[in-house]
């Protein structure tokens, strides 16, 4: 799905609806939103269907059936972007497939499957996530992840001071605001992969998932502040994002903390200008009298910006806390874990091989156990 540009835009060719920005990628039909894309999927299940068999097509020495469409589908990236993505059906190759992989196939792109074989999304925070184990300070052997980080958001070299805002003096409880802020951040960016051509949809998860920014809620500590933002996830409908409830929690530390270590906040910094731009440009996707809501946010963020850059050792305790939370979260996955290792009888690694083998997806069962 690619953004339009600015000229006059057709009306959506599903809903009927004025402003169509997105096109889809194999019909060129106008749509409105990610609802109306994802409305007309016979098309765009057609069009992924078509660059995975063209991409099996390249392979001379397949590996077996669910790593070879494995495979394929990490490609899919590279082929989307391309103007010219749409090719052949692929109709010779499709009657290759023995049944098992055609059922296995049609089970990915009608589950959601085929978006977890696609490469790691990695946001422009991230450093090595320790396995579960290493955080419980258990060292364990095994492969760094893979993938490099996106290259962070730009940061300006001057920042309105807070003196300059017209806005009363902080209160005590301000600091509790931001990471309430910067978990509905990453949960919204890793929910959907970075892609921030998802708009208005990107910005509004942050409003469903951080209370701060919706209104006037006040948190007493990290640790409620955070607890609220994991709670808004389930009440808001959300499923769990590829980052992991704990991995969220995590991402926070590691903007709080800040790259190799650095404590001068310019992480915040990077975090609150970048969602502040996906407020304004969200604002354009949505009719006048909704805009308030983002405006209003982005107010917020900006006032928290200028907060932040004058509070280097409260942004330190925050990270301290919040790593407590994180280790809490992370006891708790553990436990579900070995819950679920003890009601399916088998080690977890055991049992998502026996998935994998049935045509389903590792990470997304990963999820499920973590």
């Amino acid at each position: 799905m690619a953004a339009a540009g600015e000229e006059e835009q057709p009306p959506c060719g599903l809903c009927g609806a004025a402003a169509a920005p997105y096109t889809c990628p194999r019909c060129n039909r106008r749509l409105c939103s990610l609802g109306c894309y994802r409305g007309h999927g016979g098309c765009a299940e057609a069009f992924y269907r078509e660059q995975v068999l063209q991409a099996l097509e390249t392979e001379r020495d397949p590996p077996p059936s669910h790593d070879r469409l494995a495979s394929a589908f990490r490609r899919l990236r590279q082929l989307g972007e391309a103007e010219d993505a749409a090719g052949p059906l692929g109709r010779d190759l499709w009657k290759s497939l023995s049944p098992a992989e055609r059922a296995g196939f049609q089970r990915l792109l009608s589950s959601g499957e085929a978006a977890t074989l696609l490469p790691a999304w990695r946001p422009w925070w991230w450093r090595r996530r320790r396995r579960l184990g290493e955080e419980l300070g258990k060292p364990q052997a095994g492969k760094e992840e893979e993938g490099a980080p996106s290259p962070p958001p730009f940061l300006p070299a001057v920042i309105t001071p807070l003196s300059s805002l017209r806005a009363p003096p902080p209160s005590p409880l301000v600091p509790f605001q931001l990471p309430n802020v910067l978990f509905g951040y990453a949960f919204a960016l890793s929910l959907h992969s970075g892609d921030e051509t998802l708009l208005p949809e990107l910005p509004a998860a942050v409003l469903d998932v951080s209370a701060a920014l919706r209104g006037r809620r006040a948190f007493a500590s990290a640790a409620e502040a955070l607890h609220a933002a994991r709670y808004d996830v389930s009440v808001a409908g959300y499923p769990q994002c590829p980052l992991g409830d704990a991995g969220t929690v995590l991402a926070v530390v590691q903007i709080l903390e800040g790259r190799e270590g650095r404590t001068d906040g310019e992480d915040v910094a990077v975090a609150l200008l970048h969602l502040e731009r996906l407020f304004r440009k969200g604002e354009s996707h949505l009719p006048k009298e909704e805009r308030r809501r983002f405006s209003n946010a982005r107010r917020k963020c900006r006032y928290l910006l200028a907060w932040s850059r004058e509070a280097p050792e409260t942004l330190a305790a925050l990270a301290e806390e919040t790593r407590v939370v994180h280790a809490g979260v992370a006891q708790e996955a553990a436990v579900l874990r070995e819950e679920a290792e003890r009601g399916c009888g088998g080690p977890w690694r055991e049992l998502i091989s026996d998935r994998v083998n049935e045509g389903l997806g590792e990470r997304r069962l990963i999820q499920e156990l973590d």
